[in-house]
């Protein structure tokens, strides 16, 4: 081989040495299908916006099958409202004795508080377990949803409780038009 071939396939040999591979892209995440949780518990706190409106209380929310139980409560523990939904319908007794009933938990939400949000879809919202016809619009790399979109509302999902893939959210904005919510979850018990 003539010594200007040899320098020439050299070069070329080096310089094909020190090339950067074409990037591969990482592949998406992939949303992780878990079953749905049918009963757990859960304490935080509560925030709540609608428009000019706002509060900040505890909750203490026990999820079952066939039943759901709220109970809310001011600054220093003080009991506020229990709500309790089960197929028989709404009741809310308030701190100061009254109470209050309804066909569901939405409509009672909705004529006390001028609120309407889907009850029957928080359960799905708090576990990120989002619903069939649920919009997620992007995942973390773990297939956990980040943000997604129900019924007009849409969840972002700030935080985990941990890095496992079924670790539970620890905090979550929902919001639709003035309405906004935020739950921190100190504790799940699920």
């Amino acid at each position: 081989m003539k010594p200007a071939l040899l320098a020439l396939a050299l070069a070329v040999a080096g310089l094909v040495g020190c090339a950067t591979p074409a990037a591969v892209p990482a592949p998406a995440p992939v949303l992780r299908a878990l079953p749905p949780l049918t009963q757990f518990g859960l304490e935080g706190r509560l925030q709540v916006r609608d428009g000019e409106r706002s509060a900040a209380v505890g909750i203490d929310w026990q999820h079952g099958p066939a039943r759901d139980e709220w109970l809310f409560t001011g600054p220093l523990g003080q009991g506020l409202a229990r709500i309790e939904a089960d197929a028989g319908g709404a009741r809310m007794l308030l701190s100061d004795g009254s109470r209050s009933e309804a066909a569901s938990a939405s409509e009672l939400a909705e004529s006390l508080l001028g609120v309407s949000a889907p009850f029957d879809a928080l359960p799905r919202w708090v576990t990120a377990r989002p619903a069939a016809t649920a919009q997620v619009r992007s995942l973390d790399p773990l297939g956990r949803p980040l943000q997604l979109v129900d019924q007009g509302w849409i969840i972002d999902y700030l935080e985990y409780a941990g890095e496992a893939p079924d670790s539970p959210p620890r905090k979550i904005d929902v919001q639709r038009g003035d309405t906004r919510l935020r739950l921190i979850v100190d504790s799940w018990n699920p």
